[in-house]
């Protein structure tokens, strides 16, 4: 890397550093305030509020990178649009497309910082705090629900209602139909257990039907021939941001196999794979408003309108996602139109001028 890109990466890290640590600092304090009216309950103190709230500052970090590093971009250039180093730069024969070229080498490095951080550390951090905060807590279970989540292997369909932070499950049904669609035999456990990687049914009643009539019957265990991967079923009480790309595309493999609903996954799975474009395309956006009328005493006009544009982008593809999943839209779509939304403010933006 030439002396101008390590200058600039330098001052871009310096800025986005700052910002994340603000936009971090409110993230924080708004879950922290969001959380302490649990404080006191079982065994949910103060000092292990602030530990879960340490833990999920990584996913905070990758949450909110694109936009930190396009209020860093905007801040750092303008500072050096301030000093008039940018002014000097022109004038020593450095065009537009060196300063951009520069820039976007440096936004790759923090951009694939951030990729490490929220692949491979924000998600078992965040993970990890949800089953701590669970534990402390006592709630038993991960996942309760009034239908619970049902699984589908060939003719047999299986309804789990409550899944432990452990993996073992409990309140279960078990339905097989024939060839011709028609109940032939049904069970129902209070929990199931693995033991030695075969899950057994605990106390069981089962009842089969044949010829139109009922036969019932009960037993403290019996076999559970269900292929239901543990890590599965934890992960299916835990945010889906709160997984990795790999673990998503399992996990939507596994819920699709299941003819189970996975447009929620989706959504989060694509949207992880636009993050790092959505962030170097937001740090582009911000050469414009620096490099526009560079001789102006108003640039901190075209910086607020940069960081007002940032914001409100950064608002409007969280609600995208939301909207996506409420109107049944295609999670790609969904996850792919900020970076859409993004390529037409670009398009549209103010060109800098190269004399």
């Amino acid at each position: 890397m030439r002396k101008l890109d390590w200058y600039l990466l330098k001052t871009l890290f310096v800025w986005t550093f700052v910002v994340l640590v603000v936009l971090i600092s409110f993230r924080g304090i708004a879950d922290f305030v969001d959380d302490i009216g649990d404080v006191g309950q079982a065994d949910y103190t103060m000092p292990k509020l602030l530990l879960i709230t340490l833990m999920r500052i990584p996913g905070y970090f990758y949450e909110l990178f694109p936009v930190a590093l396009l209020i860093g971009g905007l801040l750092g250039l303008g500072g050096l649009a301030k000093q008039r180093e940018l002014m000097a730069m022109r004038a020593a024969g450095l065009s537009v497309l060196d300063l951009l070229r520069s820039l976007v080498k440096a936004g790759v490095v923090l951009t694939l910082a951030s990729i490490v951080i929220g692949q491979f550390v924000a998600p078992y951090l965040d993970k990890e705090s949800e089953l701590l905060r669970a534990k402390l807590l006592h709630q038993q279970t991960i996942l309760q629900s009034q239908h619970g989540v049902w699984i589908r292997e060939r003719d047999t369909f299986v309804n789990i209602r409550q899944i432990n932070p452990d993996g073992e499950i409990s309140d279960i049904s078990v339905y097989s139909f024939d060839d011709d669609g028609d109940l032939e035999h049904m069970q129902r456990a209070e929990r199931a257990t693995l033991v030695n990687d075969r899950w057994q049914l605990v106390n069981v009643e089962e009842t089969k039907i044949q010829e139109g009539r009922n036969f019932s019957s009960s037993f403290p265990e019996r076999p559970f021939s269900a292929e239901l991967d543990q890590e599965m079923l934890v992960n299916l009480g835990i945010e889906p941001s709160f997984l990795t790309i790999g673990q998503l595309f399992n996990y939507i493999s596994f819920l699709q196999e299941h003819q189970q609903r996975s447009s929620e996954h989706e959504v989060v799975f694509w949207s992880k794979l636009a993050s790092p474009l959505i962030g170097i395309m937001m740090l582009i956006m911000a050469l414009p408003f620096v490099m526009r009328d560079i001789r102006s005493t108003d640039i901190g006009k075209h910086l607020m309108a940069g960081i007002f544009i940032g914001v409100i982008f950064f608002l409007i593809s969280q609600t995208l996602g939301f909207a996506g999943m409420i109107y049944d839209v295609s999670p790609l779509l969904v996850a792919w139109s900020p970076v859409i939304l993004l390529g037409c403010l670009l398009y549209t933006s103010p060109s800098p001028r190269d004399s």
